[in-house]
This record gives C-alpha cells, sequence and structure tokens, in this order.
C-alpha cells in the first residue's frame, strides 16, 4: 500500500509541477499574445501615419510645382516690367541744367556733370540727395574742356562737397525735340 501511495503522491507531484510548467508556459503565452496585439496596434498606428506623411508629402509636391510655377511668372512679369522700365528710362531725355547763359561767338557745348555725395549724407531725406549723389549735367559753354570745368568750379566752389565729376563735349543738338541725325 505504500508502494501505491508513493505512486499517487509522485503522480500528484507530477502533476503539480506540469500545472505550475503549465501555469508559467500560459502566462508567457499570454504576455506574448499582449505583445503581438501591442505591436500589431504600434504597426497599424504607424502604417496610418506613414499613409498620412505620403499624403502630406504629395500635397507638399503639389503645393512647390504650383509655386515655381507662380515664381517663373512672376519673374516673366518682372523682366517684363524692367524691360518696360529700361524702354522708358531710355526715352526719357536727361534733364540738363544750364549753368550759365552768357556765351562767346568761340565757344562749344560741355556736359559738365557736378557731384556732392555730402548733402545725402547731412540730409538723407532731400529730395535731392539721390540725385546729387549720382550727378546732375550741366550745359556750359566754353572753349575747351578746362574752360568748362573751371566755369563749373567757380559756380560750385562758394559751397562745401561740390565737385566736377566729368566733362564730356556735347555731340548732338540739344535744343531740338528729335535726336540729331548723323551724315551717312
Amino acid at each position: 500500500m505504500m508502494l501505491n501511495f508513493i505512486i499517487i503522491l509522485a503522480i500528484i507531484a507530477i502533476g503539480a509541477w506540469l500545472s505550475n510548467i503549465l501555469l508559467v508556459v500560459e502566462a508567457r503565452v499570454s504576455q506574448t499574445r499582449g505583445r503581438v496585439r501591442s505591436a500589431r496596434g504600434t504597426v497599424d498606428k504607424l502604417d496610418h501615419t506613414i499613409k498620412r506623411l505620403h499624403r502630406d508629402e504629395e500635397k507638399l509636391h503639389e503645393e512647390i510645382e504650383t509655386l515655381m510655377r507662380e515664381t517663373l511668372e512672376l519673374r516673366k512679369d518682372q523682366t517684363e516690367v524692367q524691360n518696360r522700365l529700361a524702354a522708358a528710362q531710355s526715352r526719357r531725355r536727361p534733364q540738363i541744367l544750364i549753368l550759365t547763359d552768357r556765351r562767346n561767338p568761340n565757344d562749344k557745348e560741355w556736359l559738365v556733370t557736378v557731384v556732392n555725395p555730402q548733402i545725402g549724407e547731412i540730409d538723407a531725406g532731400h529730395p535731392l540727395a539721390v540725385e546729387w549723389a549720382r550727378g546732375r549735367e550741366y550745359l556750359v559753354w566754353a572753349e575747351s574742356e578746362r574752360d568748362a570745368s573751371e566755369r563749373a568750379n567757380r559756380r560750385f566752389s562758394a559751397r562745401p562737397g561740390y565737385q566736377v565729376k566729368s566733362v564730356a563735349a556735347v555731340k548732338t543738338d540739344l535744343y531740338s525735340s528729335t535726336p540729331a541725325k548723323t551724315a551717312a
């Protein structure tokens, strides 16, 4: 009988041991299933995020293409406006001021450019500051280039900052409304 008792005790011990192993295995399987479900949920979320990002990327590419087309159109418009401005500026007759109306019979016409950058330095808001910085052209009658420069210097020497930038002989008729025609 003892043997039966030991056998039954051994069977119960083995059953308990197997049930413990079964509980541990079941707990691990349950944990693994939870991890798998969590991983699947994360994968699903990542898939949705990736799809959303792809849609956003496509929208951005479309927007970039639209902006590039608009930029090209605006650059074409800018070029056209710049060309029209350049044409208008080339048609505009430059403003030439007469230094003095005194003229001798042997005098020639000279264009003297006088500059004064100090006007802009002293008062940047002065209406003629930019024009004086670039230079204003004066028509001067004199026998030579040197005489024309001296006349301009005499006129502006009393005020500081004025200086003669250039002197050039006049090659066209300044008093006609159309440019003088050159002989062929």
